[in-house]
């Protein structure tokens, strides 16, 4: 404040500008420059025209010579970035910048050439707006943006939006391409709606962004009345229900826009808290603070962070060209003091606030707001309008765990990729389940099941063979001391009758059975196939539908993270899983929108 009182004063003291001109001068240079660091040239140079056109300062000078000065000078502040020269101080004249300017737009100004399958709205030095009325069109003027309605192997979107409205693509003749902004694409419904895209095909919230275009004396109207006039006819067949509708839309938008900014509000007031405590100091924060530090490190590796310190290195190099200038400048050396030396100082001054200026407008980390809640358990912050999700690696693991255990509930197994989630059944789960139908099936109709030679003597005729097999045993120890012959072929002869009733028996229909032992292995070796084969088990007995009930959903949770990575669900806006390093630790980022 006391640089540009200074300033001030010495401008005053310098130039014979009469008291209504000068407060006039001085509250024009401020609105352009709040250090006025253009005030000296503006002073400088409305002297030079006053006395050039004859006028006496001393008699009413016309209010056009300053306000053509200022409306210059602020025209040449807002393109400085742009141009060569881009010190005020270098133009010995207004001519000279109006010049600068006007080569400045002229080499920068595009040709557009109109496709013949579209309508031009409107056009002059600055803008073209058109219509395209076909998939062609909409991609010869969509070239270098990412206008899904411009995909050249893909008309859907565009007739799509030409169904329900009509698309106005609103091109710069001088914004260079590298400008979000410098192709913008209306689409106009037949319901009311406006919405915005930027060449990135990112809706437009905030008209303040193409505040060049809203503010255009003749873009816009002439938007409306076309839209209006020539589509008529669309928008009548609206009927009142569907505009209600619309209505309704449009405001639930306005109250979620209201809440969106109470929460910035919100974010921007805990934040300045956080900046006046300094809690994310360096070296002395606590883990949410480190996190922040890491994300602006990442922020700034991907050059997507404003500290402006480069710029600021730039003005530090000038500044210090000028001082060794000044030590060897003749001039100065002769007279310290003198007007060359005042001069010299003012450049200086001029330099130094505008370091001021850059470092009132860089970002640092209080920039990037944070809100107490999480992203799967990982901490949420936003900068710039776009939110990150930042962790460690044992909360990255549990984050990516949790993701997908949620989309689990929300799309299914089947919402994966096809036959993925096969690799993941409980094969042994599925076997279980089918045993008790195996089980069943045995003991019901075990003659379906197992072989005829698969079958064992009953309990009941183990005990009639045994009991004949003893007798067999007492006839032989008889027969060993029988010494009459006919009494020994009777012997022999019972024997044989017991043998075969024996053979008799073993045979018999009624006195074979399947053992527990063999059903069970039957059981036993079906399960095994089961096991094998799970999928194709439950398939063929018709239980497709519940074949989610016997995956190991903790093995394939594991299994999706493995496959696509950690950051293909946790990173929403891009997929990608990014690291950095910060307290010796590794953290890991994830961008969410």
């Amino acid at each position: 404040m006391l640089l540009t009182e200074n300033r001030t004063s010495q401008v005053k003291e310098k130039y014979n500008i009469p008291t209504e001109v000068w407060e006039n001068m001085l509250s024009g240079s401020s609105a352009i420059a709040k250090n006025q660091k253009y005030l000296e040239w503006i002073a400088k140079i409305w002297t030079k025209e006053v006395s050039e056109q004859g006028y006496d300062v001393n008699n009413p000078v016309p209010q056009d010579i300053l306000n053509n000065i200022l409306t210059t000078v602020e025209e040449f502040d807002r393109l400085r970035a742009n141009l060569n020269k881009k010190d005020l101080y270098q133009y010995r004249n207004v001519s000279e910048v109006v010049a600068t300017i006007k080569d400045y737009r002229l080499e920068n100004t595009r040709n557009v050439e109109t496709h013949k399958e579209s309508e031009v709205v409107f056009e002059d030095s600055m803008y073209k707006v058109v219509v395209p009325e076909s998939h062609t069109a909409s991609c010869y003027y969509g070239a270098g943006t990412k206008w899904c309605t411009a995909a050249k192997n893909n008309d859907n979107h565009f007739k799509s939006y030409n169904k329900d409205g009509k698309l106005f693509y609103i091109i710069s003749k001088n914004a260079p391409t590298s400008n979000d902004y410098y192709k913008v694409a209306l689409n106009k419904t037949y319901k009311g709606s406006s919405t915005f895209y930027d060449a990135k095909d990112k809706p437009i919230p905030d008209t303040k962004n193409i505040s060049d275009i809203m503010s255009h004396p003749k873009v816009m109207s002439t938007i409306n009345e076309f839209f209006k006039f020539s589509y008529a006819e669309e928008i009548a067949k609206i009927s009142e229900e569907e505009k209600q509708r619309e209505i309704e839309r449009i405001s639930r938008d306005a109250e979620w826009a209201r809440r969106r900014r109470e929460r910035e509000q919100r974010l921007e007031q805990e934040a300045n808290e956080r900046r006046d405590n300094d809690e994310w100091k360096e070296g002395e924060s606590g883990d949410v603070g480190i996190m922040a530090r890491a994300l602006m490190n990442f922020i700034k590796s991907e050059g997507e962070f404003n500290d402006n310190r480069q710029e600021i290195q730039a003005v530090r190099n000038e500044i210090e060209d000028l001082r060794q200038g000044m030590e060897n400048d003749p001039e100065v050396i002769a007279d310290p003091n003198g007007e060359r030396a005042q001069d010299f100082g003012m450049d200086l001054n001029n330099l130094e606030e505008e370091i001021v200026d850059l470092q009132d407008t860089g970002d640092d980390i209080y920039d990037i707001k944070y809100e107490d809640i999480q992203h799967y358990g990982l901490e949420e912050f936003s900068y710039n309008g776009a939110d990150y999700a930042v962790g460690d690696d044992s909360m990255s693991d549990d984050a990516a765990y949790e993701q997908v255990k949620s989309l689990i509930e929300d799309i299914g197994y089947d919402g994966f990729t096809p036959g993925f989630y096969e690799w993941y059944i409980d094969g042994d789960e599925v076997g279980r389940y089918f045993e008790d139908f195996f089980w069943d099936d045995v003991r019901h109709e075990p003659e379906n099941h197992l072989d005829e030679d698969d079958r064992t003597l009953t309990d009941e005729a183990v005990s009639l063979i045994e009991d004949l097999e003893d007798e067999i045993t007492d006839l032989k120890d008889e027969l060993a001391f029988m010494e009459d012959e006919g009494q020994r072929e009777d012997l022999e002869l019972s024997i044989d009758e017991i043998t075969e009733n024996i053979e008799n028996i073993s045979e018999d229909e009624d006195y074979l059975e399947w053992s527990e032992e063999t059903m069970e292995e039957y059981v036993t070796n079906k399960v095994s196939d089961v096991v094998d084969s799970p999928v194709e088990w439950l398939r063929d007995y018709g239980m497709e539908d519940s074949i989610s009930d016997f995956i190991n959903e903790e093995d394939f949770i594991e299994g999706v993270i493995q496959s696509d990575g950690r950051g293909n669900g946790l990173a929403g806006y891009d997929g990608i899983e990014n690291e950095q390093v910060e307290d010796g630790e590794w953290y890991y980022i994830y961008r969410t929108n």
